[in-house]
């Protein structure tokens, strides 16, 4: 299998040369407006992106200007993208919560946590961060993961990781669709914003690779996305093809593979899916 990026979905060299070919010319004034903002320059500029994702995460208006940053703001404030974030906040809750229950439970015991595709590993700094407060500090034993198909992405991880103070963390360089990018196996994986680049083939791969480096007794945290008519008319603006799945669509992906306790529910906007599988 040829190792490709997903989330890298655009396709025209230029978007206001494919909207004038297409004859959308009243749609090139909102395309230029949009650029205004830092969050719609990324995902104009570069899909899908770390970047993108990470901005929505952060929730920190910016662009050029201050007709950019208010319309930074005014995006970042769509329903839609604050279930985006919401995704993110999960999974630094769950992380937090598993480390929580694995002090209590079995204490000194090694404990791995994999991001996968890492990105900038907001979730695993930011659980840390929230383990420390509430338990006065990480279970002895914690080694933090990230994987991702980008070495650049891996450099920012890492630089990410030694500002926030998350250590150990061990970068790995692969494919999230190749076993063999997996060194070892892990307690528990985080992996949010891939399975909208993977149609349900893929994505059914990806849940077994995640079940057979899973630890007995692992746990699996991943989420999906439904339709909103608006945010998707942008996404595709910016060539960002995205599946759109719901809990029954998630269960019955992992359905194939022997989880123990399979869990979805829906964040309180109704659009993001957060799904827990415990090996």
């Amino acid at each position: 299998m040829t190792a490709r990026f997903h989330n890298r979905t655009r396709r025209s060299s230029s978007i206001p040369r494919r909207l004038l070919r297409r004859g959308r010319v009243l749609e090139l004034p909102l395309y230029y407006l949009l650029r205004l903002s830092d969050l719609a320059r990324e995902g104009l500029d570069h899909s899908g992106s770390h970047r993108f994702a990470d901005h929505i995460y952060r929730n920190a208006p910016s662009g050029r200007g201050s007709v950019g940053r208010w319309l930074d703001a005014r995006l970042l404030g769509l329903p839609a993208v604050r279930s985006f974030r919401s995704r993110y906040v999960a999974a630094r809750d769950e992380i937090s919560a598993f480390l929580s229950e694995r002090r209590q439970r079995r204490p000194g015991v090694t404990i791995d946590v994999l991001s996968v595709p890492c990105g900038i590993p907001r979730e695993l700094a930011d659980a840390a961060a929230l383990a420390r407060q509430q338990a006065e500090g990480l279970p002895p034993g914690v080694r933090f993961h990230g994987l991702d198909l980008d070495p650049a992405t891996l450099d920012e991880a890492r630089q990410f990781a030694a500002r926030r103070g998350l250590e150990p963390f061990e970068a790995h360089l692969g494919d999230a669709l190749d076993r063999s990018a997996y060194p070892q196996c892990f307690d528990f994986i985080t992996c949010t914003g891939l399975a909208e680049f993977l149609d349900d083939d893929e994505l059914s791969r990806l849940y077994g690779i995640f079940f057979d480096v899973l630890k007995p007794g692992g746990r699996l945290m991943t989420s999906a996305m439904r339709r909103r008519r608006f945010s998707d008319y942008l996404l595709s603006l910016a060539e960002i093809r995205t599946h759109y799945r719901g809990p029954g669509d998630l269960e019955r992906l992992t359905a194939r593979w022997a989880f123990r306790e399979v869990r979805t529910r829906a964040d309180e906007l109704g659009i993001q899916t957060i799904l827990t599988a415990t090996k």
